[in-house]
């Protein structure tokens, strides 16, 4: 059902583009949001648009984030942040038109994710090319914010 309920919710939000263009326009924040009935998100996007790169979601399981990128195939997706990096096995599944979404679980406490809690750094790596997705020093406090409602 979790998995079921984050590709719910991003669908809802119309993702489109491809994460190689995305990465590098301007313009893009991390949002927190937490709506009644399903759970704390944070996603990387452009703000008041249905344009997302990638979500977090605090998964069913206590302790784990489940993430999901968009327009990304394969058997993993790797992130990374303060030198530490996490190939995460995932499941590809379609998205709206010809985007697909790559989804992985982690710990919340990963490494990776810790650094990113920590700092704001964090990076999709897709082959050879690193796509830097930072929270800038406004949006780190929606990135606490979100770690902070995993715990609850």
């Amino acid at each position: 059902m979790p998995r079921r309920l984050a590709l719910a919710v991003l669908l809802a939000l119309g993702l489109a583009g491809c994460a190689s263009q995305q990465a590098a326009m301007p313009g893009y924040a991390w949002a927190f949001m937490q709506d009644p009935g399903e759970g704390p998100k944070l996603a990387y996007g452009r703000p008041s648009s249905d344009e997302v790169l990638l979500m977090m979601t605090c998964a069913a399981t206590p302790g784990r984030v489940t993430l999901t990128a968009t327009g990304l195939t394969g058997s993993r997706l790797a992130v990374s942040s303060g030198g530490q990096t996490a190939r995460l096995a995932a499941t590809t599944t379609p998205g709206l038109g010809d985007d697909s979404l790559l989804q992985a679980v982690t710990d919340r406490d990963t490494p990776v994710l810790s650094n990113f809690r920590r700092t704001g750094d964090l990076a999709i790596l897709h082959g050879d090319t690193r796509h830097g997705i930072a929270a800038a020093p406004a949006d780190r406090g929606q990135v606490k914010a979100f770690f902070r409602a995993c715990e609850a």
